[in-house]
């Protein structure tokens, strides 16, 4: 190993271990804990601080090096929060190279020895490689993931009712891909919560601050306090606010020495992994305008539902009325189908609305109603024509059936205990459907049956 400078480490053997060990790392958190380590060692066991550089200047504290109270005689090393504060407090510091510029920084209190300066920058350039890898490595199983997950999110806009249904189908997929604890949604003064994640009270209190600054962007924002570890971003949508998509992992997902210093807030995402949540609120913004737009289109479906129920059910009986019975006809009429209709009126109706009243008509009428559609087949109809007069449509019936079905519709009325003491019963004309007929001449001929019925004593069936 000639013209190597010597290391300050144990052996060279062990430096080399450690080498391997950094440009092995799995995860970031991992790398950052080998790395720091590493300098811990060879700058004489002085405290270590690795800073994030964020794209506006700022320092943010991402690692410290050791987790323990000998920490807490730097603590204006915790502190550092841009490189102009490093410099002024002459901190010795090394950059830790990114794709465009420093990623972030390294920093310690004092110089090292001189004989550590080059192993040093060999262990910064081994870290600032492995890192550049994860990196990209970290970003596209991310990529991929979401974008599997945007296919799924968009597919499922129209099976799902709500965000907490959506929430509940994919909250946890997203909380593997962000290896996050919990996930909440603010919409709408709700709140939507998977997995760990602080109380409502807390996360409403942070978002009201966060509203309350006219100056944010959509950039996603670390919180704080009772909230530190948590990322919330606002979801957008053409220049509206639909409301904030919250992450939540315990700080110390990415060690740091809280313990020396918990008053200062530190950092717990990357700038990758907050690339990575706007771009999930981007799919969120436009999912839940899609769920809008489906519940609008639900209600209307609805509402159009109701007002066709409206237009051909009568709203005593709940029946066909009249005017759709009159439509239903003349379209029988116009296809000429083997098809029965028969007329049938309550008898002596009149007596029973003087007697007991008009409610209790009305009920009697209900249940005749009733009584009928129990009876008849799933592919008959009943209308109401008017007063106590009804219609039955008997689908692909001939007259002798249709007459069968006519005379046990009348015992079957007859034979049912009404709310009045007196029998009621009916009486009704059946006829067939003729070919080429118009249908105000099959109307007269079904309703002079059922006067010639009634003429001839009431509760029974006239065929003509």
């Amino acid at each position: 190993m000639s013209g190597l400078s010597s290391t300050p480490v144990n052996s060279f053997d062990c430096l080399c271990h450690a080498l391997g060990l950094i440009s092995r790392s799995e995860t970031p958190a991992v790398l950052f804990e080998r790395l720091s380590s590493t300098l811990h060692t060879l700058v004489g066991r002085q405290p270590i601080a690795l800073y994030r550089r964020s794209p506006s200047g700022e320092l943010r504290l991402t690692y410290c090096h050791p987790v323990d109270s000998a920490i807490t005689a730097c603590r204006q090393l915790m502190g550092v929060r841009s490189l102009d504060e490093l410099r002024a407090f002459e901190y010795q510091y090394y950059a830790l190279p990114g794709e465009h510029g420093a990623w972030g920084y390294i920093g310690h209190p004092s110089a090292p020895p001189k004989e550590a300066l080059h192993w040093i920058s060999i262990v910064v350039d081994i870290a600032a490689q492995r890192l550049r890898l994860l990196k990209a490595d970290h970003m596209a199983r991310r990529q991929i993931d979401l974008k599997a997950r945007r296919r799924q999110l968009s597919r499922d806009i129209k099976r799902l009712t709500s965000l907490a249904d959506c929430l509940q189908h994919h909250g946890q997929g997203w909380c593997d891909i962000f290896q996050a604890d919990g996930i909440a949604l603010a919409h709408k003064d709700e709140l939507y919560c998977v997995g760990k994640t602080p109380d409502r009270r807390c996360i409403f209190q942070h978002l009201g601050h966060l509203d309350a600054q006219a100056d944010l962007d959509d950039s996603p924002i670390e919180l704080e306090g009772e909230c530190q570890g948590g990322i919330a971003t606002p979801l957008s949508m053409a220049g509206s606010q639909l409301g904030w998509l919250l992450m939540f992992r315990a700080p110390s997902t990415v060690s740091f020495a809280a313990r020396a210093a918990p008053d200062i807030p530190l950092s717990v995402w990357l700038p990758v992994e907050a690339s990575m949540v706007l771009e999930l609120a981007d799919d969120l913004a436009v999912a839940i305008t899609a769920l809008e737009v489906v519940h609008v289109n639900r209600q209307l479906r609805k509402t159009n539902q109701r007002l066709e129920s409206l237009a051909h059910t009568d709203p005593l009986t709940r029946c066909w009325n009249r005017y759709y019975t009159e439509h239903v006809i003349e379209a029988l009429c116009a296809s000429s189908p083997p098809c029965a209709v028969s007329m049938f009126d309550i008898d002596d109706f009149k007596g029973i609305n003087d007697t007991y009243g008009h409610a209790v008509g009305d009920d009697i009428l209900r249940e005749v109603a009733n009584l009928a559609t129990q009876l008849l087949r799933s592919n008959d109809y009943l209308g109401r024509w008017g007063g106590e007069e009804f219609i039955v449509i008997l689908a692909d019936t001939a007259q002798d059936e249709g007459a069968f079905i006519a005379q046990r519709l009348c015992r079957y009325i007859e034979q049912h205990p009404f709310s009045i003491p007196e029998t009621v019963t009916i009486s009704a004309g059946l006829t067939t459907v003729q070919p080429g007929e118009p249908s105000h001449s099959l109307l007269e001929r079904v309703d002079k049956g059922m006067y010639l019925a009634k003429a001839a004593g009431k509760n029974q069936v006239m065929i003509c």
